[in-house]
Order: structure tokens, then sequence, then C-alpha cells
């Protein structure tokens, strides 16, 4: 649990004068600790080469004393000397590891530490096939929604951080949580779309016709309607822990979740996912976001992450109403 000590402290750090206001700035633009020789700034690496070989000799020739260096390892207070990219990285292995499935022709059941955390049917083809109604009908949106569509290819941080007034100078826990959420969903949501392997809506009907290359991986779940849903899950929970920083918090929670909701039509409104491709996944995708803010408060057994959901596809439209009217 070690890890999660992190995880804990980018929660409490959220809740506290993270909060702020601003623009959100892109992950692409954080840089990591310390300078890099060669690397940011501009930097030329022959004229730093040139300078250090001047200047070396002032440091003179003693030894290093092994004395003077003072180590912690198997300390969570390492985590702050690493990279962004490293900690995402240990905070999603450390977090799959608690994770295992079962899985047949009939469905998936995602376990957290053996206990059942969701679960779902897989659709067969003629519900799919009933879909595509939806798929199609969705295609008129894409002259209005096409600029959303492709940037929401990469990143989806910043249609939640213009939402909550996010800075890279005010709120870097709170963006690197974000980004850890995404992770931690985009992982999570492969187990199910390997072993249900349902067929893309171009690969049913060539008139889908999508906008954007469709995924090399299975429809359903939603990954985008996943990670959407989990991170929004996490933001609404920070948002009302922290009533001094958003007296608003009725309003940013409801535009919050309604943004997951617009990021998992879009898929559908680009032609590669079926609407109950969002069903699925938002319901896995607030069983991760519970999960990650019982982590963060170093409560993993509470209430919220011991209830699991489920969800068995029917020939509907999604919706966020229809969706938590369900849950």
């Amino acid at each position: 649990m070690k890890l999660y000590v992190w995880l804990s402290r980018c929660a409490r750090r959220a809740r506290g004068s993270w909060c702020s206001r601003g623009a959100w700035r892109p992950r692409s633009s954080r840089r990591a600790w310390g300078p890099r020789v060669g690397g940011s700034g501009g930097h030329n690496s022959g004229a730093l080469q040139s300078s250090a070989l001047a200047i070396r000799s002032a440091g003179g020739t003693d030894p290093i004393n092994p004395a003077g260096v003072t180590d912690t390892p198997a300390s969570a207070d390492n985590m702050s000397s690493w990279s962004a990219d490293v900690r995402e990285s240990l905070m999603t292995s450390a977090f799959l590891k608690h994770m295992d499935w079962d899985a047949d022709a009939q469905g998936v059941t995602l376990n957290w530490d053996n206990k059942n955390l969701w679960a779902v049917k897989r659709p067969d083809t003629a519900l799919l096939v009933q879909q595509l109604d939806f798929v199609r009908d969705y295609a008129d949106q894409r002259g209005d929604r096409g600029i959303e569509i492709t940037s929401q290819m990469g990143s989806l941080g910043d249609y939640y951080g213009f939402i909550l007034g996010l800075t890279g100078s005010h709120n870097p826990r709170t963006l690197e949580q974000i980004y850890i959420t995404h992770k931690m969903a985009g992982h999570a949501v492969k187990i199910p779309k390997h072993n249900l392997a349902c067929r893309r809506p171009d690969q049913l009907d060539g008139r889908v016709m999508p906008m954007i290359p469709t995924p090399g991986h299975g429809t359903f779940p939603s990954g985008h309607a996943t990670e959407a849903f989990a991170i929004a899950t996490v933001l609404s929970a920070l948002v009302r822990a922290n009533p001094k920083q958003f007296p608003d918090a009725d309003a940013r929670v409801a535009m919050t979740m309604k943004q997951a909701e617009r990021i998992a039509v879009n898929r559908t409104v680009a032609g590669v996912h079926y609407p109950i491709d969002s069903y699925a996944g938002a319901t896995l995708g607030t069983m991760i976001g519970r999960t990650i803010v019982a982590l963060g408060n170093q409560q993993p057994g509470n209430s919220d992450n011991a209830t699991s959901l489920s969800y068995t596809p029917a020939n509907t439209d999604f919706n966020q109403t229809e969706y938590y009217g369900a849950l």
C-alpha cells in the first residue's frame, strides 16, 4: 500500500490549496524536475559540454564520501523524486495488482482483491445490428462535433480542467491524478474488450464509414466512456470535498458528469462505438473512479468500493439521466 500514500497526498492537496482559478495546461507541457543536458530550454548540447570541460577542474579531485549520501529505499517519499510518467506507471501497476477477472463466452466479471467489482454480459450480434440504427443516425452530428472528436483521440483532461479552473502551476497534483485515473481506466477496460471481442460498427456495416480510424481492439465496453466516467467520478469527489474552493459544487459536478456523457456519445457520433458500449464503459468507469477515491482516502474497503455494478445490454440509446437512474 506504500504507493497509495502518494495517491492519498494527491487527493489531500487537490482538496486544499491546489484548487484555484485558471486554464488547463496540457500534460505535454509539464516538465519533470531538473534540467537535462542537451534537453529543454533550447540549450545546445555541444555548448554545454564545452562549458562542462572548462569548469570541471574547479570541483577539485576529492573523492565522494558515501557516508554523506542518505537514501530512503522502500519509501513512498521517493515518488516525489521521479518524473510524472514514472509515477503514473508505478501507480497503474499497483492498481492492476489488485485486479483479476473471470470470463467466458457470456460475459466478464472484474474482481478487486477477490471481491466482485463489476460484471457485464456480452451483447450478441443481433443486438449489435439493432444498435447500428443509432450509430448511423448519430452521423449527422459529425459536422458539429468533429473538432471535439478528433481532439479527444488523445488526452481528455482539457475537457474537465476548464470546468474546474485547473492550472499546471496551481494544480499539479490534481492534473496528475486525472492522468493517473485515465491510465488506470484505460488498462482495466482492455480486459473485457479482449475477452468479449465484439465487432466494431464498421465491421458489421460498411455504411457507417467512421470519421476517425477505428481502434485496434474490441468495441465493448467503450474505453473513452470508461476513462471519462472514471475521471468525472474522481473529480466530483474532489469538488464535493472542497466546499470553500467550490461554492457552486452542485453545478460543477453536474457539468463534469455531463462532459463525461458527451465524450462517450462523441464516439458513437464518430462511428466507432454503439450506445451500449458507452453504458458498459460508464458503469466500469464509475466503479474504477470510486475505487481510486477510496484508495486516495486510504479506505480501500469503504462502502462505495465494496458496492459492485453490473450491466446487461439492451437496445437503447445512451444518456446520463437514464444511466444514473439505473444505478
